[in-house]
């Protein structure tokens, strides 16, 4: 018999059961009284007696009630247990499956990510890095008063995966210009500069097929507006202060750092203290300020993850980092470091 109905069929039966004795009990107090009142009716008046009687029943009705929600509860409580706990295993089993999905995805993205960032095969540990600069400066966030309802749990774990396709739109851009190793012209900058709105477009069209997410809306965002500037000098769409997504804004200070702090075939790594000056300068012109002070809060941490992916071997930047054809901006005329190449816009 399912479970179902056996429970229906043992809680009736246990209701009729209690019901039936109730009425027994009710009949015999009933006569009991009736008997207590013929013996005692020089002293008992009939409002006395019916009063008497009343009460007998209210308490009768009681008593069965508790009998009866205790053997309904018992009866239920043995039924369902082994329904709960089958319900219990499948939801774990969910809930397994569905880590299992969601690491695979993530699996799958940093595969792809590195297999984009493969064609410059000197970008090192780049993506290890931003993926962990944006976790700590989204974590840093949410003790702020003005992100604190913006920057959720999720927010950080999002971030963490959807920063490395920041610069997947290079899968597009030529070999010639992406690994060129001097300076480039300002023809073969606008191309590299395409980059972003390559990249949003193919995040976009991931998004057709498989619906609005909010981890791909995010890594659109990224793709798309981690070169804006928070005074509107950036690309592709100039946009200015909070018009960038906050994400976006966030793996813009990221990028800039690892891109100044990493060491490059035609620079040296600029110190870290040289670093957080230049990042410090640029609040309010290339960076949102309030997303520079937390920064500076915590850029011992930046300086530990630096020290802990640091590329093994000399490594080339990506031509669509902050520094070559992209945005930055030094905060003076002085290089950080003599052979660190003209920034320009």
């Amino acid at each position: 018999m399912p479970s179902q109905r056996k429970l229906v069929v043992i809680i009736t039966f246990s209701q009729a059961v209690c019901l039936a004795f109730a009425l027994w009990m009710q009949n015999m107090g009933e006569n009991v009284s009736a008997q207590a009142i013929q013996g005692n009716s020089a002293e008992m008046t009939s409002e006395h007696a019916d009063l008497a009687i009343t009460a007998f029943r209210v308490g009768t009705v009681l008593w069965l009630t508790g009998i009866q929600f205790g053997i309904n509860w018992i009866v239920i409580a043995r039924v369902l247990k082994p329904s709960d706990n089958q319900f219990q295993q499948q939801q774990e089993a969910s809930l397994l499956a569905i880590n299992e999905l969601v690491r695979t995805r993530d699996a799958i993205i940093f595969g792809l990510a590195k297999l984009a960032e493969s064609r410059d095969p000197d970008t090192g540990q780049h993506l290890e890095r931003i993926s962990l600069y944006s976790v700590r400066l989204a974590t840093a966030l949410r003790k702020h008063p003005k992100f604190q309802e913006t920057v959720s749990s999720e927010f950080v774990r999002m971030i963490g995966i959807s920063s490395v396709l920041h610069d997947i739109g290079k899968v597009g851009v030529e070999d010639s210009i992406l690994l060129k190793p001097g300076l480039l012209t300002e023809e073969e900058r606008s191309k590299i500069r395409l980059h972003a709105e390559i990249g949003s477009e193919c995040i976009h069209q991931i998004e057709r097929r498989l619906g609005n997410t909010d981890f791909l809306a995010m890594a659109h965002d990224i793709a798309l507006c981690h070169h804006e500037r928070w005074d509107g000098g950036g690309y592709p769409r100039k946009l200015t202060e909070y018009e960038t997504p906050l994400a976006a804004r966030i793996v813009a200070i990221c990028d800039v750092y690892d891109a100044l702090a990493s060491k490059r075939v035609y620079k040296e790594a600029v110190p870290h203290v040289d670093c957080v000056v230049e990042i410090e300068a640029n609040a309010g012109t290339h960076f949102d300020p309030d997303l520079v002070d937390v920064f500076l809060s915590i850029h011992e941490q930046f300086e530990d993850i630096a020290a802990r992916f640091r590329d093994n071997a000399i490594a080339r930047s990506d031509h669509v980092s902050a520094i070559r054809g992209g945005s930055f901006v030094p905060s003076t005329n002085e290089q950080p470091n003599a052979d660190l190449p003209t920034l320009v816009h």
